[in-house]
């Protein structure tokens, strides 16, 4: 049936939005580790957005919007963060954690990401 399943890409905004709302006060953000308390890196919050069961355990939404993100890389990023040779978790972490990489860098990539996502969204006319 045609409505089985509906576009992804809703439901990914929404997460996307809220990964963005959880680490978009610097205060909340964190370099260096997962979870502290209420902080969290990038990947941290993008876990608890997606309802992955752990670190170790990410859900495939998490796996897709990860890839997602990784797309998102700026060119002045190292060549192998922005290649597919690492996980994309992986270098979504390595992002978050590179001593240059800046609060606001982490949230700009976030806003290209949701930017992408919402452009791919079909747009529905109400007859």
């Amino acid at each position: 049936m045609p409505f089985d399943n509906p576009p992804q890409s809703f439901g990914d905004v929404e997460r996307l939005l809220a990964v963005r709302d959880r680490i978009s006060n610097a205060d909340d953000w964190l370099q260096g580790g997962f979870k502290d308390g209420n902080r969290h890196c990038l990947v941290g919050a993008l876990s608890l957005a997606c309802a992955s069961r752990s670190f170790y355990a990410p859900s495939r939404t998490e796996r897709r919007l990860a890839r997602v993100l990784a797309k998102q890389i700026p060119p002045t990023a190292p060549v192998w963060m922005r290649l597919g040779v690492v996980a994309s978790r992986h270098r979504l972490m390595a992002f978050n954690d590179i001593a240059r990489t800046t609060h606001e860098d982490v949230l700009a990539l976030l806003d290209r990401a949701i930017s992408q996502v919402a452009s791919e969204a079909p747009a529905f006319v109400s007859a």
